[in-house]
C-alpha cells in the first residue's frame, strides 16, 4: 500500500513537536543529574542545632504535678461555716460548679473564711493552709426547697368543681 504523501508544513509542526519533547526530556535529566551530585560533609559544631535543642527540651521529663488534697463541706441553706487555719493574705479561688447563688464568702482579716449557704449549689474554693499546703474545698449546699427563680416547673392547684 502506498502512504500519502506529506505536504511540508504537517511535516515540520511534527519535527517540531519531537525536538521540543526529546529538548524537554533531555533538560530533564540534566536538571536530575546535577542535584544527584555529592554534597560537602557538614563540619561538626560545639553548639547544637535550634532542632536538636528543642528535642532535648521536650524529652526531658517533667516535674510531676502536686495534686491538691481535696476537703469536702455538706452545709445546708442558711448555716454559716467557717473555714480557719489559712494563709494570712493570700488570695482565695472560687469556682462554682452549680447555682451561683448558692454560696457567699467572706474572707476575714484573721485569714478565715466564713461561708454562708443562701440556696441549694455546689462551688470549689481553692485555698493555701498556714502550712503552705493548697487544698480545694469542694463545697455542697443542701436545700429543701429549689433556688430561687430556677426553671423546675411548680405544681398547680387541684381543679375544684362546681
Amino acid at each position: 500500500m502506498l502512504e500519502p504523501k506529506r505536504t511540508g508544513a504537517s511535516h515540520r509542526r511534527r519535527g517540531l513537536r519531537n525536538l521540543t519533547a526529546s529538548l524537554t526530556v533531555a533538560l530533564g535529566m540534566l536538571a536530575m543529574t546535577a542535584t544527584a551530585r555529592p554534597q560537602a560533609k557538614p563540619q561538626a559544631s560545639s553548639q547544637p542545632s535550634p532542632q536538636a535543642a528543642k528535642q532535648a527540651r521536650q524529652t526531658q521529663p517533667a516535674k510531676p504535678a502536686k495534686k491538691r488534697r481535696v476537703i469536702s463541706i455538706t452545709i445546708n441553706k442558711g448555716e454559716i461555716y467557717t473555714i480557719s487555719g489559712l494563709a494570712k493574705g493570700v488570695k482565695i479561688n472560687s469556682k462554682v460548679v452549680a447555682n451561683p447563688n448558692a454560696l457567699t464568702i467572706e474572707s476575714q482579716p484573721s485569714g478565715d473564711i466564713v461561708l454562708l449557704g443562701t440556696e441549694g449549689g455546689r462551688s470549689k474554693i481553692g485555698a493555701t493552709l498556714a502550712n503552705g499546703e493548697k487544698v480545694t474545698y469542694d463545697v455542697t449546699i443542701n436545700a429543701a426547697v429549689p433556688a430561687i427563680n430556677s426553671l423546675n416547673p411548680g405544681n398547680s392547684p387541684n381543679a375544684m368543681g362546681p
